[in-house]
């Protein structure tokens, strides 16, 4: 049989693979860590309290760079010609998205670590001294870099869900709604990421600010629900195909995923475990770890149902 006029489910349809998936989700990692930890920081100063040395600022400034960087790593890894990957950064089409998200990295990935600089001022001059002249420009520049990092930590967790919408043949993928809802989860990972890391390594009593980061949980679920929900309500009144495209969520293993990882890991459970702990409990350790790494994977779970489930249909 000619495979020209085979059926299409002879074909594989999926081109980006769990890699990508991971990316993603570094990518919003470091972007919502940072958002987390700046806003945190505004919240404090405009109530006249003091910033230094809060364990969610440490956290935000391990994972910010960290998270990108390994994400960054994985995107080389997974080009055809690795060792070309320059290319991109000497050509630039500003009709592209990725061109635009290409320019937001490339700024906003020294200046993460020229936050996680300024975090670790001490530790970093014990064994680079000779940035102390710079770390002290970059002080008195500290509020409007934390803006600029601000504003780019925002576009790069938009620009991963632009960079899915932008595919027009695939249905769940080619939706306004998407970037809303990468942003919205990356919210949700990075307040859980610098919750986890701030209780695993800085954290010494409850006023380090690991309460008022947990609190944002409520609202960032919420957000993120209501992006699912508008996501596939969108598709069921889209025409035929973008209709078929909601069987992403009925049948197969990828609506397992999207049940228990996405919906129970990711949502259900932080809330449900944070409305019915007893209250003492809220603030040990376990509690906390616990919660910290079930909206992680949740979120996890999400970039790969995208990527995978939206790549599954086409119109």
């Amino acid at each position: 049989m000619n495979n020209i006029w085979g059926s299409m489910e002879q074909y594989d349809p999926v081109v980006w693979n769990w890699i990508i998936a991971v990316y993603l989700f570094m990518a919003g990692l470091s972007a919502g860590s940072m958002l987390v930890a700046i806003g945190l920081k505004w919240y404090k100063q405009s109530r006249g309290l003091p910033t230094q040395g809060l364990p969610v600022l440490k956290a935000a400034a391990v994972i910010g760079p960290v998270a990108i960087c390994l994400g960054m790593a994985l995107l080389v890894v997974d080009l055809t010609k690795p060792f070309e990957f320059y290319h991109i950064l000497l050509n630039y089409n500003l009709t592209s998205v990725m061109a635009w998200g290409v320019i937001a990295l490339l700024v906003y990935i020294p200046l993460v670590f020229v936050f996680a600089g300024l975090v670790f001022e001490k530790q970093v001059l014990q064994y680079l001294p000779w940035l102390a002249g710079t770390l002290k420009i970059c002080q008195k520049l500290e509020n409007s870099l934390n803006k600029l990092i601000f504003g780019l930590a925002l576009g790069v967790g938009v620009y991963t869900g632009f960079l899915l919408s932008a595919m027009i043949s695939y249905p769940i993928l080619n939706t306004a709604v998407l970037p809303a809802l990468f942003l919205a989860s990356a919210l949700s990972a990075g307040s859980a990421g610098n919750i986890l890391v701030a209780t695993l390594f800085f954290s010494k009593k409850e006023s380090d600010c690991i309460e008022q980061v947990h609190r944002i949980e409520y609202p960032v679920a919420f957000n993120e629900a209501l992006c699912l929900v508008l996501l596939f309500v969108g598709l069921n009144f889209s025409g035929p195909a973008a209709q078929a495209a909601t069987a992403a969520i009925s049948t197969g293993a990828w609506a397992s995923v999207f049940w228990i990882g996405v919906v129970g890991l990711g949502l259900v459970v932080p809330v449900l475990a944070s409305t019915l702990a007893p209250k003492a409990m809220r603030h040990t350790k376990g509690f906390l770890i616990s919660v910290s790494c079930s909206t992680i994977i949740g979120v996890l779970a999400l970039r790969h149902f995208v990527v995978y489930a939206g790549q599954s249909y086409i119109s």
